[in-house]
């Protein structure tokens, strides 16, 4: 058997691409992040940075609510969001600098690189734009493929203090969910216990993303969402110290990211509802256009975004100060009542 490294501090003696702010703050790794999340019962939300207005809102959150979070991207939405790894480390650096000037305290922050699954590069183009974390994602795979594949990524970026979330039972779109035939016997696609513990003992991932019947996007119909199953992987997985990862949390319930906490969720994802505050808030005029062009393109509103950056930039600030509002009271409002975040920052040293 191949040895697992342990996954090492990530710091600038370990790692240099590691940024440094001012009085020593750094990102954090999940290792470091989702471990106090477990400990102290409470869940991490990971927000995706599908636009530079949403990075800020998720930060100003944060540190209004003195509660660790997590900034994301996915593989799949960095190129229509142009949001690519360089960008957002850069988007990253400028707005942590940002807050800890105007706020006279800091709050555990980690940079996450998501769905990694086709372009293995995105792996060491996101260390090296400083992320802390990455998913390497090979769910799509057979359970020894994914181990194997996913060793390699683990045993590369341990050393760098980088921490890897893997997945095992593959997590696909909402729209999926209301197929009759998967519908009515949601269980069985549940990702099994024993391939989840199997995937945990060979590769020691810092984080485990699960299918539980929750899917990406907007939801077309009430989730069934399996907690016991939940209970059940984060028992099998307890003593290589995995904490159990949510996707797809946009419009579940603030009792569902309870019980789920409860159960042994320490991540929880959350992008579509924060994205659709977002377009909620911009000009009816501008958004008129861009679901035209979605429609000409045969595609959703937040994938047609990258061709109207420039529109985008030109908002009046007082539009983006309102959209940046909006989004900050959701996010505070989730951090404090779905998942009890809230106040926890103090709960890292």
């Amino acid at each position: 058997m191949t040895l697992i490294p342990e996954i090492k501090a990530y710091s600038r003696e370990n790692n240099p691409y590691v940024k440094m702010f001012e009085n020593g703050y750094t990102l954090k790794n999940f290792k470091e992040l989702l471990k106090v999340a477990k400990e102290n019962k409470f869940g991490v939300v990971a927000i995706n940075a599908r636009h530079k207005s949403i990075v800020e809102a998720t930060l100003e959150a944060a540190w209004q609510e003195k509660s660790p979070v997590i900034v994301e991207i996915a593989e799949s939405e960095q190129s229509y969001c142009a949001m690519e790894p360089e960008r957002l480390g850069e988007i990253m650096e400028e707005l942590i600098a940002k807050m800890l000037n105007k706020y006279n305290y800091s709050v555990p922050v980690a940079l996450h690189m998501d769905h990694v699954q086709k372009d293995i590069s995105l792996i060491d183009r996101a260390v090296k734009s400083g992320f802390s974390s990455v998913e390497a994602d090979f769910s799509k795979f057979p359970l020894n493929e994914n181990i194997e594949k996913s060793k390699e990524v683990v045993q590369k970026l341990h050393p760098l203090g980088v921490s890897v979330e893997l997945e095992e039972g593959e997590i696909g779109s909402t729209s999926a969910l209301v197929d009759p035939d998967i519908d009515s016997n949601i269980e069985n696609y549940y990702t099994k216990v024993e391939d989840a513990k199997e995937l945990a003992a060979q590769c020691r991932p810092d984080a485990l993303a699960i299918f539980v019947g929750n899917g990406h996007g907007k939801y077309l119909k009430e989730p069934k969402i399996g907690i016991e199953r939940i209970r059940e992987i984060a028992q099998a997985v307890q003593e290589y110290d995995c904490p159990i990862v949510l996707h797809g949390g946009s419009y579940l319930s603030n009792d569902v990211f309870n019980a789920a906490i409860d159960a042994g969720v320490a991540k929880i994802n959350y992008a579509t509802a924060v994205s659709d505050i977002m377009f909620d808030n911009l000009p009816a005029d501008l958004i008129k256009e861009m679901e035209e062009k979605g429609k000409e393109l045969n595609k959703p509103l937040r994938k047609v975004l990258y061709l109207f950056l420039d529109k985008l930039e030109q908002l009046d600030d007082s539009v983006w100060q309102k959209t940046i509002n909006a989004m900050v009271s959701h996010i505070r409002d989730v951090m404090k009542n779905g998942f009890r975040s809230s106040g926890m920052a103090g709960k890292y040293q």
